[in-house]
């Protein structure tokens, strides 16, 4: 678990435990009660650290569907059978969030491997590039990156 607090009031900022979520926006926060400036280390400048190519993988959504496709199956076979220690009026119930379970991780494979083919990934990453391009235009707001510890490597 990781938790940042604020360098000046000591407030907590922030608290997470994932750290291979990327968000691709600035990086640049202010505290909510001091307004002092920070480096969220969970947003990252998509012009500095470049598009990551395993956004555009779409074996990792095959696994997915098939994963999705296997909680589903298994979700739909336990509606025939009787759980021990569950009152019968509620039976359905496990199998019901196992099989939606299942529906969500299969459509969502489906609907990502589509974004990536017809290209709506590609034209949201684009726009998040672009974006991140013009906020580094400004040497004001790189030069608050760097003075705060944001690694800005200028790429030739």
């Amino acid at each position: 678990m990781y938790v940042l607090y604020c360098s000046e009031c000591r407030k907590k900022l922030l608290k997470y435990d994932n750290t291979r979520i990327r968000k691709y926006e600035s990086p640049l926060k202010k505290c909510r009660k001091c307004h002092t400036e920070y480096i969220d280390p969970r947003c990252h400048e998509l012009a500095v650290e470049g598009i990551p190519s395993d956004v555009f993988s779409i074996s990792q959504y095959i696994f997915l569907i098939v994963f999705g496709a296997l909680i589903l199956w298994r979700g739909f076979y336990l509606l025939n059978r009787v759980q021990i220690g569950v009152p019968s009026e509620t039976q359905w119930l496990m199998p019901a969030v196992i099989i939606l379970f299942g529906i969500i991780c299969t459509v969502g494979g489906i609907a990502e491997i589509i974004s990536v083919k017809t290209g709506l990934k590609t034209k949201k990453y684009d726009r998040l590039y672009t974006e991140s391009q013009e906020r580094l235009k400004n040497p004001d707001y790189v030069n608050k990156l760097q003075n705060l510890g944001y690694e800005i490597r200028v790429k030739k």
